[in-house]
């Protein structure tokens, strides 16, 4: 291999090294930057969450809308 390749060659990997590190500290900052949020409960996630309550007919007459008795 002649000095000029090795040059070359040289130069490529420490580019490859710089961009390396680069990529390294942006997902550090990525990491620090965003917070684990978690998603919205889904509908299948309240599967059971009625489990065992009873509805009767007097609490679907107490859901009903109803006008004023004035109007």
């Amino acid at each position: 291999m002649t000095l000029e390749a090795q040059v070359r060659l040289n130069l490529i990997r420490q580019q490859l090294n710089w961009l390396e590190r680069e990529l390294a500290m942006l997902r550090q900052s990525l990491d620090q930057s965003s917070p684990k949020e978690t998603p919205p409960p889904t509908f299948e996630s309240l599967r059971g969450v009625w489990a065992g309550v009873i509805f009767d007919e007097e609490d679907f007459q107490a859901s009903r809308l109803r006008l004023p008795e004035g109007l």
